[in-house]
């Protein structure tokens, strides 16, 4: 089962894959509804088998996710889109 991140004020929950490699990372963040379905998946910038998310964290009505390629990517998290994205190294 993967982790999960409840979203405050709703019954939707963020879901982390994991990558495979087993280092605790996460492939792609999808937003499950409360019925299971999704209502977006956000891979990483560099795609998900070359890239991993490694912190993600909620703002406001924003997802903010660090990538191992240096990326801090903000989501709006109601839709997935991303609003900004910026080098950090």
């Amino acid at each position: 089962m993967s982790p999960v991140i409840p979203i405050p004020a709703s019954d939707d929950e963020l879901e982390l894959a994991p990558t495979s490699d087993g280092f605790g990372y996460t492939a792609r963040i999808t937003r499950r509804r409360s019925d299971g379905s999704a209502a977006w998946t956000a891979l990483p910038p560099l795609g998900e088998h070359q890239d991993a998310w490694t912190t993600i964290q909620l703002q406001g009505h924003q997802l903010v996710a660090n990538s191992w390629s240096a990326f801090e990517v903000h989501l709006d998290l109601n839709t997935g889109t991303e609003i900004s994205r910026e080098f950090t190294k």
